[in-house]
């Protein structure tokens, strides 16, 4: 069976815009000098959702080596700030090549409870897409415990080809070719993605009653 295709990003959802207006926040690229604040979102997460993103139980120690693979050169990661603050992540792991078959990346998200359910998982996804076109990544893999319903709804929604491996589910999804549209997009969003997280680090050191003012 053919893997579904994943439709590309349409351009008014494409970096370095805003959100849709629904959301509260906007979405752009994480830097590496970030690397805090991803730690922060990860330890902000309740027991269940810090459960259901990692598949298990984790320590904060592992938590704070993830935070780092995070905003390293192996992957790249997508935000969603609101008042300066981190409350959800998307993040896109390379998978090693293997002979005969697409190159592959998995893809992982995170959002902390106050903000589920609200279409920001959605909303980074298209995002997301735009990362793994532009390099090269022809198969998206999300892999997620059978329980998990959000991104069982997030794979579906998506056109994912659903299968379970032992005790995880794995959904397929075709990412679309790269083009000069698609890397000039990307390219906006590095710049936007720099001069932003200035902005939200400030915003981060102001008190809480000051913020989104």
């Amino acid at each position: 069976m053919t893997t579904p295709a994943l439709a590309s990003a349409p351009e008014d959802n494409a970096l370095p815009h805003a959100a849709p207006e629904r959301l509260d926040g906007h979405i752009r690229k994480l830097v590496p000098a970030e690397r805090q604040a991803v730690l922060d979102h990860f330890l902000r997460l309740d027991p269940l959702s810090r459960f259901m993103r990692f598949g298990g139980v984790v320590s904060d120690a592992a938590l704070a080596r993830h935070a780092s693979r995070v905003v390293s050169s192996e992957a790249s990661a997508i935000g969603y700030f609101v008042d300066g603050e981190l409350r959800a992540i998307a993040e896109l792991h390379p998978i090693g090549r293997r002979p005969g078959k697409p190159a592959a990346a998995e893809a992982a998200f995170s959002v902390e409870r106050p903000w589920q359910g609200k279409g920001v998982g959605s909303a980074l996804m298209r995002h997301l897409v735009l990362l793994a076109q532009n390099r090269g990544i022809e198969e998206l893999q999300v892999i997620f415990l059978p329980n998990n319903g959000p991104m069982k709804h997030l794979a579906v929604h998506n056109a994912a080809e659903l299968s379970r491996d032992d005790e995880e589910m794995i959904g397929r999804m075709r990412a679309p070719r790269a083009t000069l549209f698609s890397q000039t997009r990307e390219f906006l969003g590095d710049i936007f993605a720099i001069f932003s997280s200035a902005f939200d680090l400030q915003e981060r050191l102001l008190p809480p009653s000051m913020r989104g003012n």
